[in-house]
């Protein structure tokens, strides 16, 4: 009876660990592995908002179509001189006209319309790539985002396992009577503090996969790093090129493209205060004397009081104000240039000194700690004070990285230039 129940319970052990197994396997292969390469070219492809801006472009060019079109000529009918008195009694003095009118414009109008319409859709494309480069300045945070969470995944559970192996040697001292039970309760307590630790980075990491998911125009995809960008450290940029290249910047060139936009604006108000012509030509039939004759004619308002003035100088107001509008723009621009530059180069030596230096010694001080408490030249608090040292230096150096790596995209996002590939 008791080998059956052993029998029953291994193979409920051996179904389970296949079970999970298979379920580890699912996990693995439900994964989609990604560049930052990779997560850029598909949200340009996928992402609905860039997608929904192209139809403003496109609609913008039909109103092109729409600009350059002639007004239609217009038909009209007129009945004169019916139901009067005597000679004019019933329909007898009746005339009839029919006639068609057709609006010329003068001034250049419809070339205006027209300019007006392509500096309209300029404008828009200009916009288009501020939010192009928007967007991928916010993929590549959410990717730097995510690929430092998941190296501090991989961080901590290194963490775990170490703290696993000096569980596993203050077991068999204390077991020996050559330790305090004391200290073994400690490294329960740590180790049980770690796997917290863990769990929450691992929510973490389902937050920024969520992010990066609806950046790509994709659902619920168990998206990870195919590899890490932290393995190295970029050369930063030199600053010189960088302000030496001003008007190259999106955002000032999409200014220029609105100082276009607003002469063009202006070009069609002036061309709206030169008077149009109306052409009438047309055919009457007089009744009483049972005739045809021809008729034309020709309008055109007089401009005394409107001639679009008040409109022409707001137009010329706006092109003065974006005199204003660029000189604020470029300062806000080499204010943003310094201080992502600051930033960038802080947490660039903090990363490079932490890496050199920082993470070689405490690794090493770790090892002689280690290696002294098994020898019982080093108290317990030391191996803990010297892991936990080690512990926060690697953190330290993958938080510095990231900052580094988002003041990188800090300045693609302003240049418009490509950092990180």
């Amino acid at each position: 009876m008791l080998f059956r129940s052993v029998l029953i319970l291994g193979l409920c052990g051996s179904v389970l660990s296949t079970i999970a197994q298979q379920i580890n396997d699912s996990v693995e292969t439900d994964q989609k592995k990604i560049t930052i390469e990779e997560a850029v070219e598909t949200t340009l492809n996928n992402n609905p908002n860039l997608t929904a801006f192209k139809y403003e472009i496109k609609s913008l060019e039909k109103i092109k179509i729409q600009a350059g079109l002639i007004p239609n000529p217009e038909a009209g009918f007129e009945m004169e001189n019916f139901f009067g008195g005597k000679e004019l009694n019933g329909f007898q003095g009746t005339e009839y006209t029919i006639a068609a009118s057709q609006l010329f414009e003068l001034g250049g109008k419809r070339g205006s319309r027209v300019n007006l319409a392509d500096n309209e859709i300029n404008s828009a494309l200009g916009n288009y790539e501020l939010i192009k480069i928007d967007l991928i300045a916010r993929v590549k945070t959410a990717f730097i985002n995510l690929s430092e969470v998941h190296s501090r995944i991989l961080l901590q559970r290194k963490f775990i396992q170490i703290n696993e192996e000096i569980l596993m040697t203050i077991s068999e001292r204390v077991k020996a009577g050559r330790t305090s039970p004391a200290e073994e309760s400690k490294v329960k307590v740590a180790l049980i503090n770690s796997q917290i630790e863990l769990q929450r980075l691992e929510r973490n990491y389902s937050s920024a996969q969520s992010v990066l998911n609806s950046l790509l125009g994709t659902f619920e995809k168990n998206i990870v790093p195919s590899t890490s960008i932290f393995d190295k450290i970029l050369i930063p940029p030199d600053k010189e090129n960088l302000f030496a290249e001003l008007d190259s910047i999106p955002t000032l060139k999409y200014l220029n493209n609105e100082t276009n936009l607003r002469k063009a604006e202006l070009e069609l108000e002036e061309a709206q205060s030169v008077p149009d012509i109306t052409v009438i030509l047309g055919a009457r039939y007089l009744n009483e004397i049972e005739t045809n004759a021809f008729i034309a004619g020709l309008t055109m308002p007089i401009p005394i009081f409107d001639r679009n003035q008040g409109n022409i100088q707001s137009a010329e107001v706006r092109i003065q104000q974006m005199d204003e509008i660029i000189r604020a723009r470029k300062l806000a621009v080499i204010s943003s240039l310094n201080t992502s530059f600051n930033n960038l180069f802080s947490a660039y030596n903090n990363s490079v000194q932490l890496r050199e230096s920082i993470l070689p010694e405490s690794e090493k001080a770790y090892e002689i700690t280690r290696q002294g408490y098994l020898q019982g030249r080093f108290a317990f608090i030391d191996l803990l004070d010297a892991q936990r040292t080690l512990f926060d230096t690697e953190a330290q150096y993958l938080l510095e990285l990231a900052d580094y790596y988002k003041s990188l995209i800090e300045l693609e996002n302003l240049t418009g230039k490509t950092f990180i590939k």
